[in-house]
């Protein structure tokens, strides 16, 4: 069997309160779908995988509060604080046509509808009503709304986004 294509879903901060639960800072919408017993994964090296399974998950101020079996007191969280949590690839959500990972974005050419090439998108900010995708090159860094108006096209295979600019968004390519 391959190795699965690991996909960061979260990294996990410091301690709530004293009985072993976590608090999670998450990329995207992931572990809105995970119930206990679910499991997520440490990746260790040299090429190691721990497993977590889940006791408990709830939502708290744009963050996940996670309990993990085995883990009890707050000195066993302290072990895991600043690591990273993954998922296989082929256990994320399926999502709707439109709809993409975070993962999948990062890293795409970003190109207006006529041509010109404003960079590569770096990071995606979440604001609430809608994300901003941080786009950079060597001269610039400008802030995308990923919204319909905007965003026209994703092109997964090739690597590259289409993008309408707001007039005034910025001054020149």
């Amino acid at each position: 069997m391959a190795d699965p294509r690991w996909v960061m879903v979260g990294k996990i901060g410091r301690a709530h309160g004293t009985g072993g639960v976590v608090r999670v800072s998450v990329s995207g919408e992931t572990l809105a779908t995970l119930v206990p017993g679910d499991h997520l994964y440490l990746r260790l090296p040299p090429g190691q995988v721990r497993t977590l399974t889940l006791e408990e998950i709830r939502s708290h101020q744009r963050m996940w509060l996670v309990r993990f079996a085995g883990i009890t007191t707050r000195e066993m969280v302290e072990t895991l604080k600043g690591k990273e949590l993954y998922l296989p690839e082929d256990q994320l959500p399926r999502l709707e046509e439109g709809e993409y990972y975070h993962y999948q974005l990062i890293g795409l050419e970003v190109q207006t509808i006529d041509g010109g090439f404003l960079g590569v998108l770096r990071q995606i900010m979440s604001t609430g009503s809608n994300d901003v995708y941080v786009v950079a090159n060597d001269d610039q860094e400008v802030l995308i709304p990923a919204i319909e108006e905007v965003i026209r096209s994703i092109d997964l295979r090739n690597g590259r986004m289409q993008v309408a600019l707001p007039e005034g968004l910025i001054d020149d390519l």
